[in-house]
C-alpha cells in the first residue's frame, strides 16, 4: 500500500468512525453496559422484544450494574431513548397497533458479533476451517467455468477418488475423523451460523430502504393514479428482485425445501449423537440442537416482514392513502415556499405578539402523539336541571365525622388538657377529653404530636371507646408543650320550613 492508499483509507475511516453506529457503540465509555444489556435483552440477536417487557428486564439490570460501580444516571426509558437515537435500537410499531417492539439494528449486532470475537477470539487456524477454505475454493473453480470440458474433467476426477475410497472403506473399514477434528468442525458450522442474525438485519433493513424510497417517490412525484399503481406494483417486484430480496429468497426456499430440509434433520440428529458432543460446551451443544428451529424462526421473521411491506405498499395506493399523503406532501411544500418568500420580508427576531407554549415532550416515537380533536370533548347532551332537595345538614355532619379526622376538635382537646395538666401525653388528652371518633381521634392525636409535639422517655398505654368496648394500645410516648392556634368551633346551623334560620 502507498502513501496516497494510506491517506485515503484513513480519510474513509474517520468518516465511517463519525457515521457508523457500530463504532459509535464500540468507543463509548458505556460500551461494557451496552453490549451487556443488549446480549441479555436479545439473546437471539434477531428477534423482537415489546418495550413494555424490556423496560422491565432494563430497570434491575441497571440498578445491579450500579451497585458493581458503574456510573448509570438515567433510568431505562431514557437509555431506551439515546440507543435509539444513536443507532444501536430500532423501534417499530407493528401495522395496526400502538405497542412498541424494540429490535437490534444491523450496526448493532456487528458490533456485538465483533465484541464476541475479542472476547473468545480463535486461538489458530484449524484443520477443518483450511479444509472448508480448499472446498470452496475447489467448488467456486469448477461452478464458474465456463469450458464444458474442463468442469466435466475435474467431475470425472471427482467421481474417481470418490469411487477409490468407496474402495478403501470395504477392504479396511471406515476412517473416521477424531474427536478433535469433529469439534473444530462444529465450532466453525456454529461460527457460520451466528453471521445469520447479521445477515437477516440486512436484508431487512436494505428491504426497508427500498420501500421508504418507493413511498417517497409515490409522494414526491407527481403522477397520476395509473402510473402510481405501475409503480406500486412494480416496486412489490424490485423487493422481491432485489439483492437482498433475491439472496433471501433462495436461502429461504432451501431451508423450507422438505427433501432437504428431511436430509438435514437427518444429519444433525445422527450428529447429536455422536460421542465427541460431550466435549462441546453446554451453549454449543444447545445452540447446535436448536439450530434448525431458530433458522426457521428467523427467516420466517423476515419473510413476513418482506410480504407485509408488500401488501402495505398495495393497501397504500388501494386505499388512497398515497393521494391524500401526495396532497399532504404539496401542502407542506407550498408552505414551506410562503415561509421563503416571507422570510425575505421579516426579520427572524422580530416579535410577532404571539406566544407559543412550547411541549417538554421529546417526540422520540411518532406513534406515542395524537392528534387533539376538539369533537372528542364536546358534549351533545342538554345539561339537565335537578330538583332541589333538603339537605340533613346533621347526616352531613356526621358523614364528614366518619371520613374525615375533626383535627380542630382534638387541637381544642389538648389546649383544655393544657390548662390541668402542665405536659400532658396523648394518654392525658384522652383521659380528660373522649375520643369521639374513635380510632380515628388516637390517630390524629398521635399525628398532631409528631408535628408539633415532643418525644418522651418510655412508653404509654391509651384507651378509647368502641362499639364492642374499651380497646387499648401501647404508644411511644409523646407531650404537648404548648396549646395549638385554632378556629372557634364549627356552629351547625338547620333550616326549617318557616324560613327562620338558628
Amino acid at each position: 500500500m502507498n502513501t496516497h492508499q494510506a491517506l485515503a483509507r484513513a480519510l474513509e475511516l474517520r468518516d465511517l468512525a463519525g457515521d457508523s453506529p457500530a463504532w459509535s457503540m464500540i468507543r463509548s465509555p458505556l460500551a461494557p453496559v451496552i453490549a451487556a444489556v443488549l446480549n441479555a435483552a436479545f439473546p437471539r440477536q434477531n428477534e423482537s422484544v415489546p418495550g413494555p417487557e424490556l423496560l422491565e428486564m432494563l430497570e434491575p439490570l441497571l440498578d445491579d450494574l450500579r451497585l458493581e460501580g458503574f456510573e448509570l444516571l438515567q433510568a431505562a426509558p431514557g437509555y431506551l431513548n439515546d440507543w435509539v437515537k444513536a443507532g444501536y435500537l430500532v423501534r417499530r410499531s407493528p401495522h395496526g397497533t400502538r405497542d412498541e417492539i424494540y429490535e437490534l439494528s444491523t450496526a448493532a449486532i456487528t458490533a456485538l458479533t465483533y465484541l464476541d470475537q475479542i472476547r473468545n477470539p480463535r486461538r489458530s487456524v484449524t484443520r477443518s476451517r483450511l479444509s472448508t477454505i480448499t472446498e470452496r475454493i475447489s467448488q467456486l473453480a469448477i461452478d464458474s467455468d465456463p469450458d464444458e470440458a474442463v468442469v466435466i474433467e475435474r467431475l470425472e476426477r471427482e467421481a474417481a477418488a470418490i469411487t477409490e475410497r468407496i474402495g478403501r472403506i470395504r477392504e479396511r473399514g471406515v476412517d473416521i475423523i477424531s474427536d478433535t477434528e469433529a469439534v473444530e468442525r462444529v465450532a466453525d458450522i456454529l461460527d457460520l451460523v451466528a453471521d445469520v442474525p447479521g445477515d437477516f438485519a440486512r436484508v431487512r433493513s436494505d428491504i426497508e430502504a427500498l420501500d421508504r424510497d418507493l413511498r417517497e417517490r409515490i409522494l414526491l412525484d407527481d403522477l397520476s393514479a395509473g402510473d402510481v399503481l405501475d409503480n406500486v406494483f412494480r416496486g412489490v417486484d424490485l423487493i422481491s428482485d432485489s439483492e437482498s430480496g433475491r439472496a433471501f429468497n433462495g436461502f429461504y426456499q432451501l431451508l423450507f425445501d422438505r427433501q432437504r430440509s428431511s436430509l438435514f434433520d437427518a444429519a444433525l440428529g445422527t450428529i447429536l449423537d455422536r460421542s465427541f458432543m460431550s466435549q462441546l460446551s453446554l451453549e454449543q451443544r444447545s445452540e447446535l440442537r436448536w439450530l434448525v428451529k431458530n433458522l426457521e424462526n428467523s427467516s420466517d421473521d423476515v419473510h413476513q416482514s418482506m410480504t407485509g411491506l408488500s401488501r402495505s405498499l398495495r393497501r397504500f395506493v388501494q386505499s388512497r392513502e398515497a393521494e391524500s399523503q401526495q396532497a399532504l406532501a404539496r401542502s407542506i411544500n407550498e408552505a414551506q415556499q410562503l415561509a421563503l418568500q416571507v422570510g425575505k420580508l421579516l426579520n427572524p427576531s422580530r416579535s410577532i405578539g404571539v406566544d407559543m407554549e412550547l411541549t417538554s415532550r421529546s417526540p422520540a416515537s411518532v406513534s406515542t402523539w395524537h392528534l387533539h380533536n376538539p369533537a372528542d370533548y364536546r358534549i351533545t347532551e342538554e345539561l339537565r336541571t335537578s330538583p332541589p332537595v333538603e339537605i340533613d345538614l346533621v347526616e352531613l355532619e356526621r358523614r364528614f365525622r366518619a371520613s374525615e379526622i375533626d383535627l380542630d376538635e382534638l387541637r381544642r382537646n389538648v389546649n383544655a388538657t393544657l390548662e390541668v395538666v402542665v405536659r400532658p401525653s396523648i394518654g392525658d388528652v384522652l383521659h380528660h377529653r373522649p375520643a369521639t371518633q374513635g380510632l380515628a381521634s388516637v390517630v390524629g392525636l398521635l399525628k398532631l404530636a409528631l408535628q408539633d409535639g415532643e418525644r418522651a422517655d418510655g412508653t404509654e398505654v391509651v384507651v378509647w371507646p368502641a362499639d364492642s368496648g374499651r380497646l387499648q394500645a401501647r404508644l411511644a410516648r409523646h407531650i404537648f408543650t404548648r396549646p395549638f392556634d385554632v378556629s372557634p368551633p364549627r356552629v351547625l346551623i338547620t333550616a326549617d320550613h318557616g324560613g327562620s334560620n338558628d
